[in-house]
């Protein structure tokens, strides 16, 4: 309960093979063609009762927590279109609002030069970007963090809360069970709740009020196709907190590494530099399109490298299976948790090279079709790519980091406050980073 389980989960499979017993009922797998095939939509797996233990909303299952392979699939195509940005007048143009505020609050705030200091605490500052736009994307409106320049609602200080008390939940069954009992209910967060989850939750349900009654607002956004698609309002309530968790935190998580990893590899660094700077003459301003972006490989390369260096999502995500199943040569008996290991697969040689734990955004450039192939489909199971339980915030998670990147890296210069000690980090399945302090330099 560190918050370094899959550190450690990594260090296990290096010492112990590519499948560990890390539990009574829980194993690791740390091969890729495993995972992959166990996480496909006809292995016969589903979730495990793990998933129950990141239940926020305690009153209703989520695309999240639902362990039904069939009513999963059911909440997946209602959900869909409202992810993807249908009929909503161009997600796109949503991000650019916003990262034309937070470069704003970059030059307003964190510039330094040879005389004054200005570290900008990513930790806090990416998350206040990747909330406001997941808010207007997903209400219509952000919730002002950048305007701010501040949690003034409380919401990313309750979101980070949930992390380990989730985490416990998930992993002991009988502290989960005594939680969700009736005994327990009059202590679970509530709407009315002035602080903490509680509040957020009422934050989510005030908007999702709007959309009801005689006097109804109807925006062409998230939560109006959450509501088309005929779910019911309580789960309207349940997928648009998924939603707001699931769109901003890992996302965040994403561009801080990505940043921390360039800056901190000088050849890396160059490279990406060069492709930035000679781009910006023909790009489209002020801010980048996303299919310019796409256009950009070392820029790409380097998002890719980023997400496989760090997933932004390292949770057990244990699956089970009614029947016996053979695993990496071993049998395993029907009803076992199997869990990934998401270190030791991103960072397995025989699929990224010798120097898989080192950050080179070039493997993806240089290496053959084969190999590429393969990296691929393995660094695609950051965000479950090509599974049943494929992330849906995917696409707008690559849209937002390559223009980030590239908006920031044309703009400014980087360096780390403190190059002996980074960050320090916890991770319950996403990373809160703290005192990742960043030098901002104008260019």
């Amino acid at each position: 309960m560190g918050g370094h389980l899959m550190e450690n989960l990594g260090d296990i499979a290096e010492k112990y093979g590519k499948l560990t017993r890390v539990g009574p009922n829980i194993i690791c797998c740390a091969e890729a063609n495993e995972i992959r095939r166990i996480w496909s939509v006809h292995s016969g797996y589903q979730r495990s009762d793990w998933y129950k233990g990141y239940r926020i909303d305690p009153n209703t299952e989520s695309i999240l927590t639902e362990i039904s392979n069939k009513e999963h699939h059911r909440i997946k195509t209602r959900l869909l279109p409202g992810y993807m940005g249908r009929g909503q007048g161009g997600q796109e143009k949503v991000v650019d609002d916003q990262v034309i505020k937070f470069l704003d609050l970059v030059n307003r705030v964190y510039i330094s030069d040879h005389l004054t200091t200005r570290p900008m605490e990513m930790g806090k500052v990416f998350q206040f970007l990747t909330q406001d736009v997941t808010s207007a994307v997903e209400f219509g409106k952000p919730f002002g963090y950048l305007d701010d320049n501040a949690d003034t609602k409380g919401v990313i200080a309750a979101l980070e809360s949930t992390q380990l008390p989730c985490a416990m939940m998930a992993l002991l069954p009988g502290l989960l069970a005594i939680v969700t009992s009736p005994v327990f209910k009059p202590f679970m967060p509530k709407p009315t709740d002035k602080d903490g989850i509680g509040r957020l939750l009422g934050i989510v349900k005030a908007h999702v009020d709007e959309r009801y009654g005689e006097k109804k607002k109807m925006n062409p956004d998230v939560i109006q196709s959450f509501i088309e698609s005929g779910l019911s309002r309580q789960q309207v309530e349940a997928e648009a907190l998924v939603h707001l968790l699931g769109g901003s935190d890992t996302t965040a998580t994403a561009i801080r590494n990505a940043i921390f990893y360039v800056a901190t590899n000088p050849r890396s660094y160059r490279r990406l530099q060069a492709e930035v700077d000679g781009a910006a003459a023909s790009v489209t301003r002020p801010i980048i399109t996303d299919a310019e972006a796409k256009k950009l490989l070392f820029l790409q390369a380097t998002i890719k490298e980023a997400l496989r260096m760090w997933p932004p999502i390292m949770g057990l995500m244990p699956k089970i299976s009614a029947k016996d199943d053979v695993i990496c040569g071993k049998e395993i008996p029907a009803g076992t948790f199997v869990a990934w290991c998401p270190m030791a697969i991103m960072k397995d040689q025989n699929i990224f090279g010798g120097n898989a734990d080192v950050f080179e955004p070039m493997r993806w450039l240089e290496s053959d079709a084969t190999r590429l192939r393969e990296m691929e489909a393995t660094q695609g199971l950051v965000f479950m790519g090509g599974t049943r339980w494929e992330c849906l915030g995917r696409k707008l998670a690559y849209v937002e980091l390559g223009k980030v990147l590239f908006e920031l890296f044309l703009r400014f210069d980087f360096s780390m406050i403190n190059p002996a000690k980074p960050f320090q980090f916890v991770s319950h399945g996403s990373t809160i980073h703290e005192n990742m302090k960043r030098l901002h330099a104008e260019d």
